[in-house]
């Protein structure tokens, strides 16, 4: 008789890497920020939410408490978002952030296991291949490891969709 396999709960997968991390990305302009990211289960293990900020480690203004240059002329993205499965039971993360004027939902497009070490989500909106509508990509990695990677890629209307901003980040607690 075949044995069955366990079907993966995604979101106990996100779960498990509840903690805070930080790391060095890039952006669109290839300008360098410092990434943090809370991540935690909410409401009994049924959601996980997530609290993110990106900040330019370039400026004017050095704050040495923080060790960053002054926040309100770089801050690249900061954002509350929320992964949850909706009435339908798919996998649906809300974000708001400061790029984006509203609430915006993407959907679960692929979870895919890399390699025994290495698994990511998908998560978006908008048609990529439409260049007539704006339309994004969230993408979290999970590495064996620790590492939580969050990037973005996004196209503009009658622009090009592309990778535009990539970190990988460290568990610090």
């Amino acid at each position: 008789m075949p044995v069955k396999e366990k079907k993966l709960n995604l979101l106990e997968h996100l779960v498990k890497y509840d903690g805070n991390y930080m790391g060095v990305g890039k952006n669109h302009e290839e300008k360098q920020f410092k990434a943090t990211l809370e991540l935690r289960s909410v409401v009994n293990r049924k959601g996980v939410m997530m609290i993110y900020r990106a900040v330019g480690v370039e400026g004017n203004e050095f704050n040495k408490d923080t060790t960053l240059y002054n926040r309100d002329t770089i801050l690249f993205n900061e954002e509350a978002t929320l992964i949850c499965y909706d009435p339908e039971n798919k996998l649906t993360l809300w974000t708001l952030n400061s790029n984006i004027g509203t609430m915006a939902r993407f959907d679960l497009r692929r979870y895919r296991q890399v390699s025994s070490k290495h698994s990511l989500f998908i998560f978006g909106f908008g048609d990529p291949d439409d260049n007539n509508v704006f339309r994004e990509e969230i993408t979290i990695e999970l590495w064996e490891n620790g590492d939580l990677s969050y990037n973005y890629s996004w196209g503009e209307a009658g622009g090009h969709f592309l990778a535009r901003s990539n970190v990988r980040m460290k568990r610090t607690s």
